[in-house]
């Protein structure tokens, strides 16, 4: 019998992506609308046109669809296994086109806002879950940077080495041992 803390504990998304693994397709339609709402922003903000983050986001489903058996609930939580799907999509995609680095210019959330008021980005920390925003606080800030950098502005090891004015190894260190705080932090 599950005691109080695991149902707590218990994640829709995990039971949703289960079911899409075996080809439930209501589960999938379910475990899309929980879901998309959070991952769009993601995707939107690694690609500043609307038509290819839509795009994208479709492709990050028929991955999430296929590979819905490779999720491992003992190595993360279901959104945070399909962000990182989505944002390797979105990554890819950016690769693809042989495009320049990009330069961080802050969001123009009013005109978004007025093109689609349903669509209104979300900053890095709003999208962050509370738990994970207290944990992401208590990492040293050139850590918690590249970490934001690396995850919500899709920026490689060597664009964060470039854009901090790092050697690359430093960055590489930030990054690693800061997603290992985080992870122990939320254990």
């Amino acid at each position: 019998m599950k005691g109080l803390s695991d149902i707590a504990d218990l994640d829709p998304l995990e039971d949703l992506l289960a079911a899409t693994a075996r080809g439930d397709k209501a589960a999938f339609q379910r475990l899309y609308t929980l879901s998309a709402p959070r991952l769009y922003p993601i995707v939107r903000r690694l690609l500043s046109v609307r038509a290819a983050a839509d795009e994208v986001l479709q492709e990050a489903y028929v991955l999430i669809w296929r590979k819905a058996a490779q999720y491992r609930p003992e190595k993360g939580r279901p959104m945070a296994w399909m962000a990182t799907v989505a944002r390797n999509c979105a990554i890819d995609r950016l690769r693809s086109e042989a495009r320049e680095p990009r330069h961080l210019e802050p969001w123009d959330e009013a005109a978004e806002a007025k093109a689609d008021p349903a669509a209104r980005p979300q900053s890095p920390m709003e999208r962050v879950d509370p738990s994970l925003q207290k944990c992401l606080a208590k990492l040293p800030e050139k850590q918690r940077d590249a970490i934001l950098l690396a995850y919500y502005h899709g920026m490689t090891h060597e664009e964060l080495a470039a854009h901090m004015q790092v050697p690359l190894g430093t960055v590489k260190s930030w990054v690693r041992r800061g997603l290992l705080q985080l992870r122990d932090c939320l254990d």
